[in-house]
């Protein structure tokens, strides 16, 4: 399934293992991102996670990946390029992961963020999240707490 960005070039999609490279790209140029390699993003998006780009002239501009279970999902991964922020793309992937999630039976959506990356968390916050805990030492390189959010999908 594809569908593209209101008003724009840029088109969703399903993210397939080929994409592995492109996504880790992404993700490179972005240190809020989770670092997974090329490898994890090709198992990722080959069905382990419900994973989505979004493409601009050919080319993988963002992504997002997400797991489904029960009654819940979970914002795993996200990032999108840095000359393309801005521009509602990661509001859009957010959005298409959560409403893909709502269709297989999710009432609410978690996500953990690094605690100082402030544009992220106002993302989140955008996008209809709620800080509702802190896990302590949760990352590393460098050590940081994680906050963590969530939000209702009913």
């Amino acid at each position: 399934m594809s569908q593209a960005v209101p008003g724009s070039l840029f088109r969703v999609r399903g993210a397939e293992s080929q994409d592995a490279e492109a996504i880790a790209a992404v993700a490179a140029a972005s240190p809020g991102a989770a670092p997974w390699s090329a490898g994890q993003f090709e198992v990722a998006a080959g069905g382990e996670f419900q994973g989505y780009v979004v493409e601009h002239g050919g080319r993988v501009v963002g992504f997002i990946f997400a797991r489904h279970a029960a009654d819940e999902a979970e914002i795993l991964n996200l990032a999108v390029s840095p000359e393309q922020r801005g521009m509602g793309i990661g509001s859009r992937l957010i959005e298409h992961a959560l409403d893909r999630a709502k269709d297989r039976g999710a009432a609410r959506a978690y996500l953990e963020v690094r605690a100082a990356n402030q544009p992220a968390i106002a993302l989140y916050k955008r996008s209809g999240f709620a800080e509702i805990g802190r896990r302590v030492g949760y990352y590393s390189d460098p050590v940081e707490d994680a906050l963590v959010l969530s939000r209702n999908l009913l």
